[in-house]
């Protein structure tokens, strides 16, 4: 075990930093995580599979420099993580990402962790050649007040908003038929790396950073979520024009108590935009979602999409019921 100093920490009595030791840290992490989300209104759950396989496969980040857990006693109580992806704009984005159990939350952990965040990944930025100045870049949860006065208080500006949103019933699905040549089916698992191809040629024209790497693909084919025959995908030929992903987050309808499935990601090829097949797609992934049992949907989008994804949401009866914001600050090397 290494243990870590915070500069800053609040003075609670017992508490104390150290590094992630390994996979019997997951378990306390996922109920941490999860306990911040919940009690920010936030859809997302992660549990223990899908946190193991992500530690798995991380690609810019070592969990065991890059994070920090703080605990209060033998309690897990609060995470702090860093990474580095390169946004499709250019420059390098040096990420961070946060959770405080909520009995915890207004004693000044998020404060510390973020401080002790941008000294790590100042550290990385300065150890690494630049393409263009890099950037320090954060989410935060819409409800939550603390977090959102923190960041701005720290020099962050809001630059993007984020919907999850929610089809609430799988009744009367519309999935018309796709332009002649084109043939709309779920694929096999060994034509998930040319979906992949497919989807990283995609998202080149989305906003900020994807990791589109081979540890990510591996951690995507290896994720609990992952069943190919949720994998809906347009065909042109041999050619992957556009696709949807169906997947159910294992434990997330026995927590949240309902029935639903996730509907993302969304891609369509620059070649291949503007002739319905997102649509027809998002249809079919519905109808899958249906015959698995759900009743309802959910996905996310960037409100800015330019392809006008949050249009086509809308289209099939998606509504936004929570907002996510993307903040960043410039990063002085």
């Amino acid at each position: 075990m290494t243990v870590i100093h915070v500069p800053d920490a609040p003075h609670i009595e017992g508490l104390r930093f150290r590094t992630y030791e390994g996979e019997h840290d997951v378990p306390a992490m996922a109920r941490v995580m999860n306990a911040a989300t919940s009690a920010n209104g936030s859809p997302e759950y992660q549990p223990e599979s899908l946190v193991r396989n992500e530690l798995l496969h991380a690609t810019s980040t070592d969990p065991r420099e890059d994070m920090v857990l703080g605990f209060v006693g033998d309690e897990l109580v609060a995470i702090s993580m860093v990474t580095f992806e390169d946004a499709n704009e250019g420059m390098r984005h040096y990420q961070s990402y946060g959770y405080v159990e909520p009995r915890w939350r207004h004693q000044g952990l998020g404060t510390a962790l973020l401080s002790r965040a941008e000294a790590r990944l100042r550290e990385l930025a300065g150890a690494h050649r630049q393409p263009a100045p890099p950037l320090l870049v954060t989410w935060v949860d819409g409800p939550d007040v603390g977090a959102n006065r923190l960041v701005e208080s720290t020099g962050y500006a809001r630059v993007r908003t984020y919907h999850y949103m929610v089809r609430p019933d799988l009744d009367a699905i519309e999935a018309p038929e796709p332009p002649e040549g084109i043939v709309i089916r779920a694929v096999e698992r060994g034509e998930l790396r040319q979906v992949w191809d497919a989807m990283s040629e995609a998202f080149r024209d989305h906003f900020g950073a994807m990791d589109m790497s081979e540890m990510a693909f591996r951690g995507w084919v290896e994720s609990p979520r992952m069943d190919p025959e949720g994998m809906i995908v347009a065909f042109a030929g041999d050619e992957v024009v556009a696709g949807v992903q169906a997947a159910i987050t294992p434990g997330e309808n026995e927590e949240r108590g309902y029935l639903r499935g996730w509907t993302d990601p969304v891609f369509t090829r620059r070649p291949w935009r503007r002739r319905g097949l997102a649509f027809a797609c998002l249809g079919r992934a519905l109808t899958v979602l249906r015959d698995w049992g759900m009743t309802s949907a959910q996905l996310g989008v960037d409100t800015e999409n330019p392809n006008e994804a949050l249009t086509l949401y809308r289209k099939h009866r998606f509504e936004a019921v929570f907002t996510e914001t993307e903040w960043h600050k410039p990063l002085p090397l």
